[in-house]
């Protein structure tokens, strides 16, 4: 069984890509928070404990995500496709013991790059439908009508967390753990990059391409 990653910051589109990724390929597509949010409703212990940490306010330590993730691989019979997992280089490092004393392969290692002031432009101009949850974008993706849902017809809202000062400060604290988990990564023999910085369609292409060569 192999493990494979997708790497890249907020905004990247790497989610997005990762579900075209295992309607192609049989991957599992694993996400730390779909991960936590299932632990949390089953009230596993480790996920009474997630809950609690989350009640608080308090981010999950690494140690608990590592539990959570690697109580989910022992389920797994096919390849998964990890989109926002690793986070920090504490988790690689446990990751790729927890792969070799299980026996597993590290697959495609794919970091989706994408220019930081185009990762700005992409987060403030989204705007969130309050009713159905459908994403806008005021230069990409416009409602037909200024500021409601074409779909439902509620009102669409700017999330706190995509005003440009948001997006500086959750980038600054980002890349402080995410540079040497690319640097952990970047001396993987199956580790790629591409250009995230254009049309959805032609960073599927290449990532189709890298994960064909890789299977």
């Amino acid at each position: 069984m192999s493990i494979n990653i997708l790497l890249g910051p907020p905004g990247s589109g790497k989610g997005t890509q990762a579900k075209r990724l295992v309607a192609k390929f049989p991957l599992t597509h694993l996400s730390t928070g779909d991960i936590l949010r299932d632990a949390v409703s089953k009230e596993t212990a480790l996920g009474l404990a997630v809950k609690a940490l989350m009640a608080e306010g308090k981010l999950v330590d690494d140690d608990t995500v590592n539990g959570l993730v690697f109580a989910r691989l022992q389920d797994e019979t096919q390849g998964v496709l990890f989109d926002g997992y690793p986070r920090t280089i504490h988790q690689a490092e446990a990751l790729q013991q927890f792969m070799s004393s299980k026996g597993l392969s590290l697959g495609s290692v794919v970091l989706v790059e994408v220019p930081r002031e185009v990762l700005e432009a992409r987060v403030v101009g989204r705007r969130v439908c309050t009713g159905c949850g459908e994403i806008y974008h005021l230069a990409t993706k416009p409602p037909k009508q200024d500021g409601v849902c074409d779909l439902c017809g509620s009102p669409l809202k700017h999330r706190s967390d995509d005003t440009a000062e948001a997006f500086r400060k959750r980038m600054d604290e980002f890349d402080s753990t995410f540079l040497p988990l690319l640097g952990f990564y970047q001396r993987q023999p199956g580790f790629h990059a591409v250009n995230g910085d254009q049309d959805p369609n032609s960073v599927f292409e290449q990532l189709q391409t890298l994960f064909q060569e890789n299977a």
